[in-house]
């Protein structure tokens, strides 16, 4: 196979291109963009699935993403040994990702967002994409974990920091998981979702800051992984959740909604929707889920840290959401 960095550039018609490794992927510089090769785990029909999406978006006149590249025979990507390899475009190199601190980049990002979501309805895509969870059945799975995960607890003789910390604020969660599942029955969500179904609306679903890069005032939303079909404004929600536990708070809720709505409408109940979302315990069901499956790579200690972190910013955070 000889030299990976100059062989690789070739398979997909970069000549006279060599590449250079970074992080465990390679960087190619060419007269037409900046490219990264990477190994995929991905299935094949995966990577070609979401080729059409990426494509299809392109030809609905949103550009801004990590698309995949064809390789000279024409496919999403290239087959050597064992090893799958997938060039996607890489213009914002010398980007950043996303600051939630930064006024102009979450104006930003908002307002690319809600272009995403306009471009991202009804494409003429091959595949079947697969639909989100219904993010009533979501609140009522996380609650049953909490309640479940509180009475084995209770059983033991002996429970740690952790378990004594998850205990002492089961009360609280359980209310506010209940408190998400009320307000969220209290709107039109059903029937956005079987919209969503009808017209083939496709979510992210996996938005993070390093999801969302920012280079020269243009905003490139990558990582297409976890994409499926769904009511876009779960996406939405999910990056304010992020900036309402992360950021300053420069910009009320009803700000950051407006800067979305200018550009795609937001439907009814659209307020009340990010509000049920955002007053459901994502993360005391995250962390507590990591510290009792026992992952790898989190120590006890680091996990405790988390939870009293979030305990700490849980009023300041509640104050926020409903102002």
């Amino acid at each position: 196979m000889g030299d990976i960095t100059s062989t690789l550039p070739g398979y997909f018609g970069l000549t006279n291109i060599r590449a250079v490794k970074e992080r465990g992927y390679y960087i190619c510089r060419a007269a037409t963009g900046v490219y990264k090769i990477h190994k995929s785990l991905d299935t094949h029909q995966n990577i070609y699935d979401r080729h059409m999406l990426l494509a299809g978006l392109e030809d609905a006149g949103f550009p801004y993403t990590d698309a995949i590249i064809l390789t000279a025979q024409g496919d999403p990507f290239v087959q050597l040994g064992r090893e799958t390899y997938v060039m996607t475009r890489h213009d914002w190199y010398t980007g950043s990702d996303l600051d939630l601190d930064n006024q102009t980049d979450m104006t930003l990002a908002l307002q690319t967002l809600a272009r995403f979501h306009h471009a991202a309805r009804n494409l003429p895509l091959e595949q079947n994409f697969s639909a989100s969870s219904l993010l009533s059945d979501v609140f009522v799975r996380d609650a049953a974990f909490i309640a479940k995960t509180a009475k084995q607890i209770s059983k033991n003789s002996r429970m740690s920091d952790f378990d004594v910390l998850f205990i002492k604020n089961t009360a609280l969660y359980e209310n506010r998981a209940a408190s998400s599942s009320e307000m969220l029955a209290q709107t039109n969500f059903h029937a956005l979702h079987d919209k969503a179904i009808a017209e083939n609306h496709i979510c992210h679903n996996g938005l993070k800051e390093e999801a969302i890069s920012i280079l020269a005032g243009v905003c490139y939303i990558t990582g297409f992984n976890e994409s499926a079909i769904g009511v876009q404004i779960t996406d939405l929600a999910n990056l304010l959740h992020r900036y309402a536990r992360r950021s300053t708070h420069e910009m009320s809720l009803i700000q950051l909604l407006e800067i979305y709505d200018k550009v795609l409408p937001l439907p009814e109940d659209a307020t009340e929707i990010v509000r049920a979302y955002l007053t459901h315990p994502w993360q005391f069901v995250k962390i507590a889920s990591l510290y009792y499956s026992k992952k790898r790579g989190w120590t006890p200690a680091a996990i405790m840290g988390r939870m009293s972190n979030l305990l700490e910013k849980q009023e300041l955070y509640d104050a926020y959401i409903m102002q």
